[in-house]
């Protein structure tokens, strides 16, 4: 057995009296990192119940703790371990590396009682890893440094179990891994996350990996993280997590190849909150479900290539919240992306601004929207809005401000749509904008303002209908579409019919007033007005008889009576037109067709 240095025994003497050996201020403060172990397994005496409190000292060579089940606490604080630790399958009531400096530190499989704490200002220069480990208390990183090196990971727990906290307040993280800087994947945390102030950064892959995590308690990324990844994998993966609830309010996420933030599939039992970020990369949450609400104001994304926030179908308990957002997209998934979205409560998009420079702004096709969809000071500054399918409470927007195509074909609400300033004509400018023609659109509004008892409105929208329609006609049915059009107002105003029959009929008597050589009584001698009158309504209304023909006759040897009766042919052929313009119309069945 090697000899006891001076300092050494002083540590034996410390464990056996269960005090704290302080060196921060001692000139030897080496210590063989052995001893440790041996002290811990009894070697040198017994070990007092307050177990191994070490503080400022230098451990040579490396903490070799593999495999040790000791009942006595270690407490290592503002040490020096330049070869690091092993503690891969111990055993321990409770881990202190407050303040210590290691190389790194191995401990997969580890099982502690208690909580273990690498906090206050813990540095590593190398992996730690905690993969498999069974905590019953904490696992406190609050302020610690870590650097996993530029092909390394800083921090692997993954399939850790925490019985407490695990706590990773202004910690750093750097490290240059695939799978992450600091992973999680499949961790369960029975009570809070909490990584306020985080700065992560990897460029090869995620800042944080924590895939299928699951956290009984609130998961707090906010109050200004940073975390700068690569990768299509995101910035920060959390894809498949179960949490209580969540916020990464205020946080800063950059990841100009990928998502920003991957976090499909994602369960939160109560609110989400994801206001104010700032990122750069899209935020991904298709397939996720929320309790709560999704909390997404005054946050500033530009998607890239992809796009700013993906909530294919979507389920949300409550509402979104997207006011004063500002979104961005350049590739060709949509910028604002909820297609087969379900919301229970309402959509509130005020003072929002989206664009996309050639696709669609925003996508919420398909989707079910119970309450109501609150766009009424949203600014599409450039793309499509594409509504086609989707079923929502109310809708409460400004079509002026949408300045793209509109797609709404297929568009269900209830009431009237728009706030109370927006016009009938601002309406029909609207869905003027869709790129092909569709009936329903035109139906569910007239429908609107019909329940709401503007029937002027109401005929007015289903006029617009069939002006939209003609545009789109050729040859025959073209021609055929306009004359009802300029006509009858495709059926929707049958009172032109008659203003055109009156019309006719005022001609016919005007020509038989102002022609009277052209008429003549069966004795000879010109007709009295009355009968020449008669004449005119016989030959303008075919389906009535005043018997004036019986008792004058036109004139056709004189030059005034041909003409009468080349008048009268014409006349008769404009009656019948009208008198039948004006059945089809009062009888719909222009409507109809």
């Amino acid at each position: 057995m090697v000899a006891l240095s001076a300092v050494e025994r002083r540590l034996v003497d410390a464990v056996t009296a269960g005090e704290q050996l302080d060196l921060r201020t001692a000139e030897e403060r080496e210590i063989r990192a052995g001893l440790v172990r041996d002290v811990l397994l009894g070697a040198h005496g017994r070990v007092d119940a307050r177990g191994l409190q070490l503080r400022g000292a230098t451990l040579t060579g490396t903490l070799d703790l593999d495999g040790l089940h000791t009942t006595a606490r270690v407490r290592l604080r503002d040490c020096v371990l330049p070869t690091g630790a092993v503690l891969r399958g111990a055993a321990l009531p409770m881990l202190d590396l407050g303040g210590c400096t290691v190389s790194g530190l191995l401990a997969d499989d580890l099982v502690v009682d208690g909580s273990v704490l690498l906090w206050r200002g813990f540095t590593a220069n190398g992996l730690v890893s905690f993969v498999g480990a069974r905590i019953g208390g904490k696992l406190d990183l609050t302020h610690a440094r870590l650097a996993g090196g530029s092909g390394g990971a800083a921090l692997v727990a993954d399939r850790i179990t925490l019985g407490g906290d695990l706590l990773l307040d202004d910690a750093v993280g750097t490290g240059g891994a695939v799978a992450g800087t600091l992973q999680l994947v499949g961790a369960r945390v029975a009570g809070r996350l909490s990584a306020r102030r985080i700065w992560l950064t990897n460029p090869a892959g995620p800042g944080l990996n924590a895939a299928n995590l699951h956290v009984t308690d609130m998961v707090d990324l906010s109050r200004g993280i940073e975390v700068h990844g690569a990768g299509p994998d995101g910035a920060v993966r959390l894809v498949g997590a179960r949490v209580g609830s969540m916020s990464l309010g205020r946080a800063r996420l950059e990841n100009p190849s990928g998502w920003a933030l991957s976090a499909h599939y994602l369960d939160v039992g109560g609110t989400l909150y994801l206001d104010r970020i700032t990122a750069v990369g899209g935020l991904r949450l298709s397939g996720s479900r929320v309790g709560g609400q999704i909390d997404l104001h005054e946050t500033e994304v530009d998607g890239g290539e992809r796009s700013a926030i993906a909530g294919l179908r979507l389920q949300v308990a409550q509402g979104v919240l997207l006011d004063g957002a500002r979104l961005t997209a350049a590739g060709t998934d949509p910028t604002l992306n909820l297609r087969s979205t379900r919301i229970a409560g309402d959509l509130e998009m005020r003072g929002t601004r989206v664009s996309h420079p050639s696709g669609t702004a925003i996508r919420l096709n398909t989707a079910t929207v119970e309450g109501r969809v609150a766009m009424s000071e949203t600014e599409i500054e450039s793309g499509e809005l594409d509504l086609r399918d989707s079923s929502v409470g109310t809708l409460y927007d400004d079509p002026a401000r949408a300045k793209g195509a509109v797609e709404v074909n297929g568009l269900t609400y209830r009431g009237m749509p728009g706030h109370p300033g927006v016009t009938v004509e601002q309406r029909l400018r609207w869905l003027e904008r869709m790129p092909a023609y569709a009936a329903q659109p035109y139906r569910q509004l007239s429908a609107a303002y019909q329940g709401a008892g503007h029937e002027d409105e109401a005929r007015r929208v289903l006029v617009a209908q069939q002006s939209h329609l003609h545009r789109t006609l050729t040859g025959w049915s073209r021609t055929r579409h306009r004359w009802f059009g300029l006509t009858l107002q495709y059926g929707y105003q049958p009172g032109r019919a008659v203003a055109l029959l009156i019309a006719v009929l005022g001609v016919a008597i005007g020509l038989f007033l102002s022609l009277g050589g052209g008429t003549q009584l069966p004795a000879g001698g010109p007709c009295p007005v009355v009968d020449r009158v008669g004449l005119a309504v016989d030959a303008a209304i075919p389906l009535v008889s005043t018997g004036a023909a019986d008792r004058c006759q036109l004139a056709t040897a004189t030059g005034a009576g041909q003409a009468l009766a080349a008048a009268g042919w014409i006349l008769t052929l404009l009656g019948w037109a009208s008198a039948t313009l004006v059945v089809a119309g009062y009888s719909g069945w222009v409507r109809r067709r």
